[in-house]
């Protein structure tokens, strides 16, 4: 099957009639579980507005951003490397870069290729270390608003009230595919993806050809990924 037959393959589809009845069970749950706490419905209150207010948190567009960000500070992290200083030496990621371009001498002779040549072999590497510091930052953010250990007791006393987790839980998937569609961190990853996309994509004025295709030509570049 051909994933990429319609635009809509690469733009995504909407699926507003799957929203709208996740939207829709979350009230009706919500609803219902209120119901059989009775008196104590105000745990369920606080438990959902916490999470709607850590689902919104950190915008989409800044998670994304953010992504960009970290793409741009490997891209300086390399041409250090490559103009053999090291401002970045403190870097986690410096010893690798450098074991990594010391290693592989590249004969081409854009400057500009080089780099995005070098971005896409340390991309593997480089993923790791930005998705925990994005991470880290991510709970460093929320903590002083969002009480994970709090919410952790909340569900812990309406579960025991209702005499299960299993409402709970469909009502936490609910909130999931409602409103957090992207979490943060899907977000960051795209923006840091979007940055290896520019050095995918460039074109070499040497040989006309992209960086995709010159790292296909190179077995040895293959290999390193």
């Amino acid at each position: 099957m051909n994933v990429f037959y319609e635009y809509e393959g690469i733009f995504g589809r909407a699926e507003p009639a799957h929203l709208n009845r996740a939207m829709r069970e979350f009230f009706e749950l919500a609803a219902t579980i209120r119901r059989r706490l009775g008196k104590q419905g105000y745990l369920l209150d606080k438990y959902i507005s916490s999470v709607l207010d850590a689902a919104n948190a950190t915008l989409l567009h800044v998670s994304a951003d953010s992504g960009l960000q970290s793409g741009a500070e490997l891209r300086q992290l390399i041409l250090t490397v490559m103009d053999g200083k090291r401002d970045y030496a403190n870097h986690p990621m410096y010893e690798r870069a450098k074991e990594h371009i010391e290693a592989h001498p590249l004969a081409y002779q854009e400057r500009q290729t080089v780099l995005d040549a070098y971005c896409v072999a340390l991309a593997g590497d480089y993923l790791e270390h930005a998705t925990q510091s994005f991470a880290k930052e991510q709970r460093k953010a929320m903590q002083p608003a969002f009480d994970i250990v709090c919410l952790r007791d909340l569900y812990r006393k309406i579960s025991a009230t209702i005499g299960g987790e299993e409402q709970l839980e469909r009502l936490n998937l609910l909130i999931r595919q409602r409103f957090l569609i992207v979490t943060p961190m899907a977000g960051f990853l795209q923006g840091l993806t979007n940055d290896l996309l520019y050095s995918l994509v460039c074109r070499d004025a040497e040989t006309s050809k992209q960086v995709f295709q010159l790292v296909l030509d190179n077995e040895t570049e293959v290999d390193a990924l």
